[in-house]
Protein backbone atom coordinates (compact mmCIF):
# COMPACT_ATOMS: atom_id res chain seq x y z
CA UNK A 1 0.00 0.00 0.00
CA UNK A 2 1.65 3.18 -1.02
CA UNK A 3 1.70 6.53 1.74
CA UNK A 4 -0.95 8.39 -0.39
CA UNK A 5 -3.61 4.83 -0.09
CA UNK A 6 -2.58 4.83 3.46
CA UNK A 7 -3.39 8.79 4.54
CA UNK A 8 -6.45 7.94 2.36
CA UNK A 9 -7.85 5.08 4.72
CA UNK A 10 -6.59 7.03 7.23
CA UNK A 11 -8.62 9.74 6.70
CA UNK A 12 -11.60 8.14 6.01
CA UNK A 13 -11.56 5.84 9.14
CA UNK A 14 -10.81 9.54 11.02
CA UNK A 15 -14.37 10.46 9.34
CA UNK A 16 -16.58 7.41 10.14
CA UNK A 17 -15.17 7.63 14.01
CA UNK A 18 -16.23 11.08 14.20
CA UNK A 19 -19.93 10.59 12.75
CA UNK A 20 -21.78 9.67 15.36
CA UNK A 21 -25.58 7.78 14.26
CA UNK A 22 -27.41 11.19 14.80
CA UNK A 23 -25.27 12.99 12.29
CA UNK A 24 -25.35 10.19 9.22
CA UNK A 25 -29.09 9.74 10.60
CA UNK A 26 -30.97 11.49 8.32
CA UNK A 27 -31.23 11.83 4.38
CA UNK A 28 -33.32 14.48 2.04
CA UNK A 29 -33.19 11.81 -0.20
CA UNK A 30 -34.78 8.83 2.52
CA UNK A 31 -38.36 8.64 2.87
CA UNK A 32 -40.40 8.17 6.16
CA UNK A 33 -43.69 6.41 6.33
CA UNK A 34 -46.28 5.57 8.77
CA UNK A 35 -49.35 3.95 8.96
CA UNK A 36 -49.18 0.28 10.96
CA UNK A 37 -47.64 0.33 14.45
CA UNK A 38 -44.32 0.68 12.76
CA UNK A 39 -42.66 4.16 11.56
CA UNK A 40 -39.85 3.17 8.98
CA UNK A 41 -37.53 5.02 7.05
CA UNK A 42 -36.37 3.69 3.63
CA UNK A 43 -34.34 4.58 0.19
CA UNK A 44 -35.54 5.24 -3.04
CA UNK A 45 -33.40 2.34 -4.49
CA UNK A 46 -34.35 0.06 -2.26
CA UNK A 47 -37.89 0.96 -1.17
CA UNK A 48 -38.42 -2.60 0.40
CA UNK A 49 -35.55 -2.23 2.97
CA UNK A 50 -35.96 0.03 5.87
CA UNK A 51 -32.99 1.74 7.00
CA UNK A 52 -34.57 2.31 10.46
CA UNK A 53 -37.64 1.60 12.29
CA UNK A 54 -39.86 2.62 15.53
CA UNK A 55 -42.68 1.35 17.33
CA UNK A 56 -43.60 1.79 20.58
CA UNK A 57 -42.38 -0.71 22.27
CA UNK A 58 -39.14 0.43 21.66
CA UNK A 59 -39.28 3.58 24.00
CA UNK A 60 -39.31 2.29 27.77
CA UNK A 61 -39.99 5.79 28.67
CA UNK A 62 -43.98 5.21 27.12
CA UNK A 63 -45.62 2.92 29.76
CA UNK A 64 -46.34 -0.84 28.16
CA UNK A 65 -50.37 -0.13 28.78
CA UNK A 66 -50.20 2.62 26.12
CA UNK A 67 -47.75 0.50 23.47
CA UNK A 68 -52.07 0.32 22.18
CA UNK A 69 -51.88 4.11 21.43
CA UNK A 70 -49.62 3.68 18.30
CA UNK A 71 -50.92 0.67 16.70
CA UNK A 72 -52.42 3.05 13.43
CA UNK A 73 -49.49 5.91 13.09
CA UNK A 74 -50.57 8.85 10.87
CA UNK A 75 -47.92 11.25 11.00
CA UNK A 76 -44.00 11.49 11.21
CA UNK A 77 -42.36 14.91 11.07
CA UNK A 78 -38.78 15.09 11.07
CA UNK A 79 -37.16 17.72 13.30
CA UNK A 80 -33.33 18.72 13.48
CA UNK A 81 -31.47 17.40 15.64
CA UNK A 82 -32.42 13.77 15.15
CA UNK A 83 -36.09 14.26 16.20
CA UNK A 84 -39.11 12.47 15.12
CA UNK A 85 -42.53 13.58 15.90
CA UNK A 86 -45.18 11.00 15.81
CA UNK A 87 -48.80 11.14 16.06
CA UNK A 88 -51.46 7.99 16.05
CA UNK A 89 -55.12 7.98 15.39
CA UNK A 90 -55.08 5.12 18.33
CA UNK A 91 -54.33 8.36 20.87
CA UNK A 92 -50.79 9.03 21.43
CA UNK A 93 -48.23 11.24 20.59
CA UNK A 94 -44.53 11.00 21.15
CA UNK A 95 -41.51 12.82 20.04
CA UNK A 96 -38.25 10.60 19.17
CA UNK A 97 -34.67 10.48 19.12
CA UNK A 98 -34.29 8.58 16.22
CA UNK A 99 -30.12 7.79 17.44
CA UNK A 100 -31.87 5.77 20.69
CA UNK A 101 -35.69 5.72 19.82
CA UNK A 102 -35.90 7.36 23.43
CA UNK A 103 -39.48 9.07 24.01
CA UNK A 104 -38.83 12.54 24.92
CA UNK A 105 -42.17 13.36 25.24
CA UNK A 106 -45.08 11.77 25.42
CA UNK A 107 -48.87 12.25 25.68
CA UNK A 108 -52.68 11.10 25.05
CA UNK A 109 -54.63 12.88 22.49
CA UNK A 110 -58.15 11.18 21.00
CA UNK A 111 -57.55 10.54 17.24
CA UNK A 112 -54.01 11.93 17.12
CA UNK A 113 -53.46 12.84 13.57
CA UNK A 114 -51.02 15.89 13.47
CA UNK A 115 -48.39 17.38 15.49
CA UNK A 116 -45.94 20.27 15.51
CA UNK A 117 -43.34 21.99 17.84
CA UNK A 118 -43.41 25.60 19.06
CA UNK A 119 -41.70 28.59 20.63
CA UNK A 120 -41.10 28.19 24.27
CA UNK A 121 -40.93 24.71 24.56
CA UNK A 122 -44.85 24.14 23.42
CA UNK A 123 -45.91 21.48 21.52
CA UNK A 124 -49.45 21.37 19.40
CA UNK A 125 -51.61 18.26 18.06
CA UNK A 126 -54.45 18.28 15.92
CA UNK A 127 -57.11 16.08 17.63
CA UNK A 128 -59.64 14.62 15.41
CA UNK A 129 -63.27 13.20 14.88
CA UNK A 130 -64.21 12.88 19.04
CA UNK A 131 -61.55 15.26 20.00
CA UNK A 132 -62.45 17.74 17.53
CA UNK A 133 -59.57 20.37 19.01
CA UNK A 134 -56.20 21.53 19.09
CA UNK A 135 -54.70 20.82 22.31
CA UNK A 136 -51.23 22.48 23.87
CA UNK A 137 -48.81 20.64 25.87
CA UNK A 138 -45.66 21.27 27.98
CA UNK A 139 -42.95 19.78 25.70
CA UNK A 140 -40.83 19.66 29.15
CA UNK A 141 -44.21 17.90 30.53
CA UNK A 142 -42.30 14.76 32.00
CA UNK A 143 -45.93 13.59 33.22
CA UNK A 144 -46.57 9.69 31.94
CA UNK A 145 -48.53 10.96 29.17
CA UNK A 146 -48.28 15.01 29.62
CA UNK A 147 -51.40 17.10 30.45
CA UNK A 148 -52.71 19.26 28.06
CA UNK A 149 -52.91 23.02 28.94
CA UNK A 150 -54.93 24.59 26.51
CA UNK A 151 -57.32 23.15 23.97
CA UNK A 152 -58.97 25.12 20.54
CA UNK A 153 -62.21 23.96 19.06
CA UNK A 154 -61.83 23.01 15.59
CA UNK A 155 -64.31 20.34 14.07
CA UNK A 156 -61.97 17.60 12.45
CA UNK A 157 -58.74 18.79 13.37
CA UNK A 158 -56.29 17.27 11.06
CA UNK A 159 -53.19 19.57 10.48
CA UNK A 160 -50.70 21.73 12.27
CA UNK A 161 -47.66 23.50 10.98
CA UNK A 162 -45.63 26.05 12.70
CA UNK A 163 -44.70 29.56 10.29
CA UNK A 164 -42.04 31.29 11.78
CA UNK A 165 -41.78 34.12 9.21
CA UNK A 166 -45.78 35.14 10.51
CA UNK A 167 -45.39 33.79 13.99
CA UNK A 168 -48.28 31.62 13.86
CA UNK A 169 -49.86 28.18 13.81
CA UNK A 170 -51.59 26.78 11.12
CA UNK A 171 -55.03 24.20 11.91
CA UNK A 172 -56.41 22.45 9.26
CA UNK A 173 -60.08 21.31 10.03
CA UNK A 174 -62.65 19.60 8.41
CA UNK A 175 -64.12 22.69 7.03
CA UNK A 176 -61.40 25.23 7.99
CA UNK A 177 -57.90 26.59 8.49
CA UNK A 178 -57.21 28.66 11.02
CA UNK A 179 -54.63 30.73 12.28
CA UNK A 180 -53.35 30.74 15.78
CA UNK A 181 -51.33 33.12 17.60
CA UNK A 182 -50.04 33.37 21.31
CA UNK A 183 -51.26 36.62 22.87
CA UNK A 184 -48.16 36.79 24.63
CA UNK A 185 -44.45 36.52 24.81
CA UNK A 186 -44.17 34.64 28.39
CA UNK A 187 -43.23 31.15 27.61
CA UNK A 188 -45.05 30.42 31.11
CA UNK A 189 -48.06 31.80 30.72
CA UNK A 190 -48.40 31.35 26.27
CA UNK A 191 -52.08 31.42 25.72
CA UNK A 192 -53.19 30.91 21.91
CA UNK A 193 -56.23 32.46 19.84
CA UNK A 194 -57.70 32.44 16.77
CA UNK A 195 -56.43 34.96 14.50
CA UNK A 196 -58.07 34.12 11.33
CA UNK A 197 -60.38 31.34 9.84
CA UNK A 198 -60.38 30.77 5.95
CA UNK A 199 -62.96 28.08 4.88
CA UNK A 200 -61.37 25.39 2.38
CA UNK A 201 -63.06 25.18 -0.82
CA UNK A 202 -63.91 21.63 -0.17
CA UNK A 203 -64.96 19.48 2.58
CA UNK A 204 -63.06 17.08 4.72
CA UNK A 205 -59.56 19.19 5.24
CA UNK A 206 -56.81 16.07 5.72
CA UNK A 207 -53.33 16.78 5.23
CA UNK A 208 -51.43 20.01 5.94
CA UNK A 209 -47.94 20.52 5.08
CA UNK A 210 -45.17 23.56 4.13
CA UNK A 211 -44.06 24.09 0.24
CA UNK A 212 -40.87 24.88 2.31
CA UNK A 213 -41.00 28.41 0.39
CA UNK A 214 -42.06 30.62 2.82
CA UNK A 215 -44.83 31.42 1.05
CA UNK A 216 -47.34 28.47 0.78
CA UNK A 217 -48.97 25.55 2.42
CA UNK A 218 -49.98 22.27 0.95
CA UNK A 219 -53.58 21.43 2.00
CA UNK A 220 -55.56 18.38 1.06
CA UNK A 221 -59.18 17.83 1.23
CA UNK A 222 -61.74 15.13 0.39
CA UNK A 223 -61.21 15.62 -3.17
CA UNK A 224 -58.51 17.96 -3.82
CA UNK A 225 -55.53 18.93 -2.89
CA UNK A 226 -54.34 22.89 -3.08
CA UNK A 227 -52.27 25.42 -2.34
CA UNK A 228 -53.31 27.99 0.17
CA UNK A 229 -51.06 31.42 0.19
CA UNK A 230 -50.45 32.48 3.65
CA UNK A 231 -50.28 36.58 3.08
CA UNK A 232 -53.34 36.56 0.52
CA UNK A 233 -55.15 34.10 2.60
CA UNK A 234 -56.29 32.37 -1.19
CA UNK A 235 -56.42 28.76 -2.10
CA UNK A 236 -55.87 27.04 -5.43
CA UNK A 237 -55.59 23.58 -7.15
CA UNK A 238 -52.61 22.49 -6.97
CA UNK A 239 -50.33 21.99 -9.97
CA UNK A 240 -49.53 18.16 -10.84
CA UNK A 241 -52.58 17.35 -9.03
CA UNK A 242 -55.81 18.24 -10.55
CA UNK A 243 -58.93 17.31 -8.01
CA UNK A 244 -57.86 14.19 -6.93
CA UNK A 245 -59.30 12.35 -3.74
CA UNK A 246 -57.89 10.56 -0.87
CA UNK A 247 -54.93 12.11 -1.27
CA UNK A 248 -53.42 11.64 2.47
CA UNK A 249 -50.23 13.53 2.71
CA UNK A 250 -48.24 15.57 0.42
CA UNK A 251 -44.84 16.76 0.67
CA UNK A 252 -41.99 18.34 -1.33
CA UNK A 253 -38.35 18.13 -1.37
CA UNK A 254 -36.76 21.78 -1.40
CA UNK A 255 -33.29 20.23 -3.37
CA UNK A 256 -34.42 18.23 -5.85
CA UNK A 257 -38.01 19.87 -6.11
CA UNK A 258 -39.48 16.43 -6.19
CA UNK A 259 -43.15 15.78 -4.84
CA UNK A 260 -43.96 12.70 -2.83
CA UNK A 261 -47.50 12.23 -2.07
CA UNK A 262 -49.51 9.57 -1.18
CA UNK A 263 -53.19 8.67 -1.84
CA UNK A 264 -55.51 5.86 -0.32
CA UNK A 265 -57.74 3.51 -2.49
CA UNK A 266 -60.71 3.45 -2.92
CA UNK A 267 -62.15 1.17 -0.33
CA UNK A 268 -59.83 2.11 2.23
CA UNK A 269 -57.49 4.93 4.13
CA UNK A 270 -53.94 3.33 2.79
CA UNK A 271 -52.35 1.57 0.08
CA UNK A 272 -49.36 -0.02 -0.55
CA UNK A 273 -47.92 2.39 -3.04
CA UNK A 274 -45.83 5.93 -2.75
CA UNK A 275 -46.43 8.40 -5.81
CA UNK A 276 -44.54 11.28 -7.06
CA UNK A 277 -45.63 14.00 -9.23
CA UNK A 278 -43.87 13.02 -11.48
CA UNK A 279 -45.98 9.37 -12.45
CA UNK A 280 -43.30 7.48 -10.58
CA UNK A 281 -44.56 5.05 -8.51
CA UNK A 282 -42.78 3.03 -5.36
CA UNK A 283 -44.58 -0.35 -4.36
CA UNK A 284 -44.29 -1.71 -0.74
CA UNK A 285 -45.90 -5.11 -0.68
CA UNK A 286 -47.88 -6.22 2.73
CA UNK A 287 -48.00 -2.48 4.03
CA UNK A 288 -50.47 -0.04 4.97
CA UNK A 289 -49.23 3.72 4.16
CA UNK A 290 -50.94 6.54 5.12
CA UNK A 291 -48.45 9.28 4.92
CA UNK A 292 -45.07 9.81 3.77
CA UNK A 293 -42.39 12.25 4.27
CA UNK A 294 -39.16 13.16 3.02
CA UNK A 295 -36.29 13.05 5.20
CA UNK A 296 -35.61 16.47 5.59
CA UNK A 297 -35.82 17.98 9.34
CA UNK A 298 -38.12 21.06 10.34
CA UNK A 299 -35.99 23.99 12.26
CA UNK A 300 -37.27 23.51 15.90
CA UNK A 301 -38.82 27.18 16.98
CA UNK A 302 -35.93 27.22 19.02
CA UNK A 303 -33.78 27.41 16.25
CA UNK A 304 -35.84 30.37 14.57
CA UNK A 305 -35.94 32.62 17.91
CA UNK A 306 -32.32 32.28 17.68
CA UNK A 307 -31.59 34.05 14.75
Amino acid sequence: MTWTRTRTCFAACIIALALTPADAMADPHDLICCGAEQVFVTTLERPQEKKWVWQATQSPSIPSEFHKRFRTTDDCKPYEDELLLITSSSGGVALIDRSTKESQFFAVSKNAHSACLLPGRQLAVASSTGGDQVQFFNRDDNQKPAAVVQAIPLLGAHGTVWDAKRQCLWALGEKELLALVADTKSAAQERWTVRSRTPLPSNGGHDLSPNRDGKQLFVTTDTQVLKFDCDTLAFAVADGFGDQAKVKSVDRNVASDRIVFHQATAENWWSDTIRFTDGKKLKLADERLYKVRWDTPLRSPESDSRQ
